[in-house]
């Protein structure tokens, strides 16, 4: 009996251990911003690019040349493309960083979602309202 104790416990500290040795940290698996046009639509000509960048500040997704003309209160979609393999800690204290890229006089207004999703099945959404992006005021930097 007490060397079937001794197994039992030696088997249960081998799980324990070899479960915490090869335990991952969530990686991300899909970016999606959802970009809602509000009072001023943005031109047909006028691109829109998305980064996102980890806590370090190093991009780890993006899209850019996003174009069309997105009517006010119109909805569109950007998938990020994701670089490397970032994990779910790298990107806490990360960002979202819009460039607008007008032809010409533009003045969009819009609000806008970010959703981070993870290889655990976890989500961040980061949603943020009452955004303005003009010739004279491309770019903006968002946490998430």
């Amino acid at each position: 009996m007490k060397t079937i104790m001794c197994c039992l416990a030696l088997l249960v500290a081998l799980t324990v251990f070899t479960s915490a040795a090869f335990a991952q940290e969530p990686t991300l698996s899909s970016v999606e911003a959802k970009f809602d046009t509000t009072k001023d639509g943005k031109n047909d000509d006028s691109k829109l690019d998305v980064y996102l960048k980890n806590g370090d500040g190093q991009e780890v997704g993006k899209s850019e040349g996003n174009e069309g003309h997105w009517d006010k209160k119109s909805s569109h979609t950007a998938s990020i493309k994701i670089e490397g393999n970032p994990t779910k800690a790298a990107l806490a204290n990360g960002c979202v960083l819009l460039t607008f890229q007008p032809h010409g006089a533009d003045n969009w207004k819009f609000n806008y979602q970010v959703t981070l999703s993870f290889s655990d099945g976890s989500f961040i959404i980061k949603e943020l309202e009452v955004c303005e992006l003009t010739q004279y005021n491309t770019t903006r930097t968002d946490s998430f």
